[in-house]
């Protein structure tokens, strides 16, 4: 906060007054003693109490310094800042032992120079608060009762807190010199542009245009040493600031391929007319380009409907680059001929997926092991239990023949699984289907249920009725609700005795279907939940870490979520969502 000189002149005044109504000859036992250091002395006249009862009312510290600089009288200010009063800072240094040590001696040749020349003191001194920090504070003193030679006269004087401009202050000459280093990089790479870009704007067949935007650039920096971070956000909030930056950008060129582009005749036709006139929308547009001032973006591009000569509208691809001195020049290619431009891009992106698909191909590979891996395991032991019972003196055929059954489902999943694996490499689609995310748990449940007792796991399923439909894939979405309980099992794995279990819970959230698997394992390291769905990390031994990420992957692709936390009596719960259907 700034002083205010009324403030400042008053208080001097004030000060002035205590001076002068204390005898020549008793001013020499005010020297500071620890009584008297932070109180002026009281007279019978009652004037110094009144003035001293001024200077603590006084928003701002005040003080008055014997000629050599040491500490007479401050105001409480001193102590609510600093939180001491100044006896406890010592009778011979007073301020300074609150000052930063650096200063202090600056302070001391301050005064020592502008004693000599009869000036005012005006000094930036850091002070210790209360907290212990530092700020930044500025110290104004003068003399007002010295003649010329006069040693002895008292030095009166305030000081405010300024540690906002210094730092300000800094931050700018930080930023100055960023930008500074910048230019100095891109200088001879942008002067090699910009000679380029002048052969090509006279002859060029694409239509090109020069605009001036360093008015504009003064107004982004001001905001972002401000502390504006997001600019289209702080642009949305404030559209007054949007619409002073927009009249600040000025065309000042474009070349003859532009004027007969927009059907103009002369050039100054095409440069001579408002910003605001160019383009359908050319808020939007300047933001973009704005914004490339403001993050420091070399380019932008993107399409814009460019308006002509009598209002003719022409779409136009258009891309900017940033030139020296905050100008940017636009190339515009005009597509309103091009009918076939948006169905190439959409071939393009097609063959760019399936390419992408190919190239994952590898990571597929792992993940189908990782898929089949438990009902391979479930096949062999279903298989081993259906030969010890038909290889008894006396076999058990029916319980063998629900063996087989138990193999020929397994097996008709693992054919599922490599089908549904095998249409997402080649681009196959799936449709979506209603599925009962009960009835599914419950199926799921029942087929992971002799695997769980053989590990001494106990699960349970809740849920509510009626039917929780959603929309999506039923082999997806059981073999993410079989990764999570299997890397429930996988948690309680080193456990001993009984309290192993694993929650299944279907419920209704709003308008979503949530599905919870909760374990009473070691739970989920702090450092490792950020990173549980990220491909490839994984804190088993032996895992490849595909089995969440492929979990998430096929909630989103359904338009759900999933989310990890630890239970707060032991153990974690994995819970995803998906969008209801009403039944």
């Amino acid at each position: 906060m700034a002083v205010s000189r009324r403030w400042v002149l008053h208080a001097l005044s004030a000060l002035g007054s205590i001076g002068d109504v204390i005898p020549a000859s008793k001013r020499a036992a005010l020297r500071p003693t620890p009584e008297r250091v932070s109180r002026l002395p009281a007279t019978s006249d009652g004037a110094a109490a009144q003035s001293t009862n001024f200077a603590d009312a006084v928003p701002h510290l005040l003080f008055r310094a014997a000629p050599d600089g040491r500490f007479e009288f401050l105001n409480r200010r001193f102590a609510e800042l600093t939180g001491h009063d100044p006896v406890e800072l010592g009778v011979e240094q007073g301020w300074l032992n609150a000052l930063h040590p650096d200063d202090t001696a600056r302070l001391r040749d301050d005064f020592t120079a502008a004693r000599g020349a009869g000036t005012e003191v005006r000094s930036k001194i850091r002070l210790r608060h209360a907290d212990g920090t530092f700020r930044w504070m500025l110290l104004v003193a003068r003399r007002p009762d010295a003649a010329d030679g006069d040693d002895a006269a008292s030095w009166y004087g305030g000081a405010s807190d300024i540690h906002a401009e210094v730092i300000a202050e800094a931050e700018v000459r930080d930023l100055n010199a960023t930008l500074q280093e910048r230019v100095d990089r891109q200088t001879a790479e942008l002067s090699r542009t910009e000679t380029r870009y002048a052969s090509l704007f006279a002859v060029s067949k694409i239509a090109f245009a020069e605009q001036e935007m360093a008015d504009a650039a003064r107004i982004l920096h001001a905001l972002k040493i401000n502390g504006v971070t997001d600019l289209a956000r702080h642009m949305a909030d404030h559209p007054e600031l949007l619409t002073r930056c927009v009249a600040a950008v000025k065309t000042v060129s474009v070349n003859e391929a532009c004027v007969r582009m927009l059907g103009f005749d002369t050039v100054d036709g095409a440069v001579d007319r408002p910003v605001e006139r160019t383009a359908d929308d050319i808020e939007s547009v300047l933001l973009r380009q704005f914004e490339m001032i403001f993050y420091g973006w070399d380019n932008v591009e993107g399409r814009v409907v460019l308006i002509g000569s009598n209002g003719r509208r022409v779409p136009a691809f258009y891309s900017v680059t940033r030139l020296a001195d905050e100008r940017q020049l636009s190339s515009m290619i005009d597509i309103s001929r091009q009918d076939r431009i948006e169905e190439m891009r959409l071939a393009v992106q097609e063959e760019l997926a399936r390419a992408n698909r190919v190239a994952t191909v590898g990571a597929f590979s792992a993940s189908i092991a990782h898929e089949l891996s438990q009902p391979i395991a479930s096949a062999q032991m279903d298989a081993g239990t259906g030969l010890r019972l038909l290889r008894r003196d006396q076999p058990d055929i029916e319980a063998g023949i629900r063996q087989l059954e138990r193999i020929s489902s397994t097996i008709q999943r693992i054919t599922t699984i490599v089908q549904h694996t095998r249409d997402q490499i080649s681009g196959g689609q799936r449709d979506s289907q209603q599925i009962d995310l009960a009835v599914l748990a419950r199926k799921t449940c029942d087929l992971l249920d002799r695997e769980m007792r053989a590990n001494g796991i106990d699960v349970t399923l809740e849920h509510e009725a009626p039917a929780m439909l959603v929309l999506g894939d039923f082999v997806d979405v059981q073999q993410i609700l079989i990764n999570l309980m299997n890397n429930a099992r996988d948690a309680m794995r080193d456990m001993d005795g009984a309290g192993k279990s694993i929650a299944v819970m279907v419920q209704r959230s709003g308008g979503q279907v949530e599905v919870s698997v909760a374990d009473r394992g070691t739970g989920i390291a702090p450092d490792d939940l950020d990173k549980l769905f990220q491909p490839f990390f994984t804190t088993k031994a032996g895992g490849i870490g595909l089995g969440l990420q492929i979990c998430i992957s096929a909630i989103q692709r359904l338009g759900g979520e999933m989310r990890a936390a630890n239970r707060a009596g032991g153990g974690a719960v994995f819970t995803f969502s998906l969008p209801a259907v009403m039944p």
